[in-house]
């Protein structure tokens, strides 16, 4: 139930929050050409999050048994996704090498320590000689959502950070966001690809594939819109 709440609020960047402050790029004296991606990009578990659930207004009760029906989905959509052998984080890794590879930046994949947290490392591995930056890609979410009574769309929540693998300097720090429930001012957000949309929870695990290439084609925008903020 607390991964469930912890879903919403990672998807939920409402208006009223505090601005979102990144760092823009700052290009180093000598162009990056070659970088690190730090391991351990993606959580474990796809989310599939209804935002506003009638049960949830029934009180203690009702919102114990609205966090079952979430748990519930949730686990039938990483069913039907473990079905046709989806493998969310090798896919995000190879779209965010190939973005890079088509901005000039030759970029290896960084064995590190797993996260505790969905959070930046606090301390990162040596890097490779040769390796002018590291990049720090923490996918706090991605999944499916329903932004209440509506359709199930695609989303993913991202904290991507440069860091200069020389002098430690962040060189551009940003939040992602595909498909936000609210838009949060300062985070960058894309809207949802409309060929991706499902009614109700039978008609995504009825279509496994589908559901899984929802999740990659939104998982390839951000790793696109990401090397975007890297020049």
């Amino acid at each position: 139930m607390k991964k469930s709440f912890a879903a919403l609020g990672l998807l939920s960047l409402g208006a009223c929050a505090s601005p979102y402050v990144g760092t823009p790029y700052t290009a180093p004296a000598v162009p990056v050409t070659s970088v690190a991606i730090v391991d351990d990009t993606l959580a474990d578990d796809a989310v599939a999050y209804e935002a506003a659930s009638t049960m949830g207004n029934f009180g203690l009760i009702g919102g114990l048994i609205d966090a079952g029906v979430q748990a519930s989905r949730k686990d039938r959509v990483n069913d039907a996704l473990e079905s046709v052998n989806h493998t969310p984080e090798a896919n995000f890794e190879a779209f965010l090498i190939e973005a890079l590879a088509e901005a000039n930046i030759e970029a290896a994949m960084l064995e590190g320590p797993d996260r505790e947290k969905r959070k930046f490392l606090e301390s990162y591995p040596t890097a490779p000689a040769g390796v002018q930056a590291l990049i720090d890609f923490n996918v706090t979410t991605y999944g499916y959502v329903n932004a209440g009574n509506q359709m199930w769309r695609p989303t993913v929540a991202a904290d991507v950070k440069m860091i200069d693998a020389g002098t430690g300097k962040t060189l551009m720090e940003n939040r992602i966001v595909y498909n936000a429930v609210d838009a949060q001012a300062g985070v960058v957000t894309i809207a949802p690809n409309p060929d991706y949309v499902f009614q109700n929870r039978e008609d995504m695990i009825s279509q496994p594939e589908r559901l899984a290439e929802g999740i990659d084609v939104a998982l390839k925008e951000v790793a696109n819109t990401a090397v975007r903020l890297m020049r």
